[in-house]
């Protein structure tokens, strides 16, 4: 595998590889044997994409080239929007993840003297074992704690010499509130990293964190998914951290972002569908696999990794919410509430239809008067091109996140 890294949309060095593996696929599982045997031919390019929707009636390993004795490990992903997925790796492809992590780890700055508290969940789920190799790829101390109560962790924080942090923005978010509540001085620990996965986070809400932990810390989104074997797929430029950009590795997969309705790429501006291919994979196998994520291509210069890159991810085709004809993505209505309410106040967006086939979106939030009504009104209207109906609710009425936050009740029914 070459060093190189195309760009967004190109083969490049990865051709042979490609060629290699599409012909084995077609052989060897039984979905690609059947998505391609009506092809005159089966060049990359001529390959018609493949969606999660298309896997259906293939078993619970439908990408899988071998049987799962022959696996290294599994994972699988959460089911919340279907029938779980289970991916299987080799030791051979889990070795080319570790090599992943190492060249990561030197572009964000983990260090061998540093320690990672890893509060992701284990189990069937990427994240746990995924951080642990980017902690061992850096050669840095790990304390595996998964899942675990933000008093216990401050309490950890304060005691061990643990410098860096992995976990999802929501339980940051807990994290952040629980220490503003309780009046504890979460900047004066020795954490100056955190590596942040698994859902997405507005702006603002990055900002806030790292406000409540000092500037010293530094918030190192990442991302990935159970399909590509953790967050080794793209990581935000560590001298431009806040800057809604992403270095993508086209060093190991081809990355296009393509039309949402067809499979051509999208053009300067636009907003596409990250879409993977794995060369070099053994177990199971990504050849066009459309991931849901929506980003934009960004024609700006390489940073020192020598990797292309996206925006920060827009989106999900799954979260895109459509209302009265506009489409609707949750994560500007949270960028809005996270600048503006109070640290740690929640919401939930509710979407009704009335008489007439009326949609109504209806957003929730905490905040104890009514002093932002009018504020979140206007910059609602601006940001989403429509006006919600706003609901204000006392602070603490919500159910708070420790891991995925779930926000939005779709009431209507087609």
């Amino acid at each position: 595998m070459t060093e190189e890294a195309p760009a967004i949309g190109e083969v490049g060095c990865h051709r042979e590889a490609l060629e290699t593996v599409i012909a084995r696929a077609k052989q060897e599982i039984p979905l690609y044997r059947d998505r391609y045997h009506n092809l005159s031919t089966t060049t990359f390019e001529s390959l018609p994409t493949i969606s999660k929707a298309d896997l259906r009636g293939y078993g619970p390993l439908p990408l899988s080239a071998a049987p799962l004795c022959d696996m290294y490990r599994v994972s699988a992903t959460s089911g919340t929007t279907g029938p779980r997925l289970f991916i299987g790796y080799t030791e051979s492809d889990w070795q080319d993840i570790r090599e992943q992590y190492r060249h990561i780890a030197a572009c964000v700055g983990l260090e061998s003297s540093d320690v990672l508290l890893n509060t992701h969940g284990g189990g069937l789920w990427i994240g746990a074992p995924s951080l642990d190799e980017l902690a061992h790829a850096a050669g840095a101390g790990i304390v595996p704690c998964g899942p675990t109560g933000p008093s216990q962790v401050i309490e950890w924080l304060q005691s061990l010499p643990i410098t860096a942090i992995s976990a999802t923005p929501s339980y940051m978010r807990l994290l952040s509130e629980h220490a503003n509540l309780n009046g504890i001085e979460l900047d004066t620990t020795r954490l100056r990293m955190g590596l942040f996965g698994g859902e997405g986070s507005s702006p603002s809400l990055r900002q806030k964190v790292c406000q409540t932990l000092g500037p010293h810390f530094r918030w190192q989104e990442a991302y990935g998914s159970t399909e590509t074997g953790g967050p080794i797929l793209a990581y935000a430029p560590p001298d431009d951290l806040f800057g809604g950009l992403l270095n993508v590795n086209t060093r190991y997969f081809v990355v296009e972002v393509l039309h949402l309705d067809r499979d051509q790429a999208i053009g300067p501006g636009e907003i596409g569908e990250i879409t993977l291919s794995t060369p070099y994979r053994q177990g199971s196998v990504l050849l066009r696999y459309r991931t849901r994520d929506l980003a934009r291509i960004d024609p700006g210069p390489r940073d020192a990794s020598g990797w292309p890159r996206i925006s920060a991810l827009v989106g999900r085709i799954d979260d895109a919410l459509k209302v009265r004809g506009t489409l609707v993505y949750p994560s500007a209505i949270e960028d809005v509430l996270t600048e503006a309410l109070s640290d740690g106040a929640e919401w939930r967006i509710e979407l009704s239809r009335e008489v007439g086939d009326h949609d109504v979106m209806r957003i929730r939030y905490e905040h104890d008067d009514g002093s932002l009504d009018q504020i979140l009104r206007d910059r609602l209207h601006d940001r989403l091109g429509l006006k919600p109906v706003l609901e204000r609710v006392a602070p603490k009425s919500f159910e708070r996140f420790p891991a995925k936050a779930k926000r939005v009740d779709d009431r209507r029914i087609d």
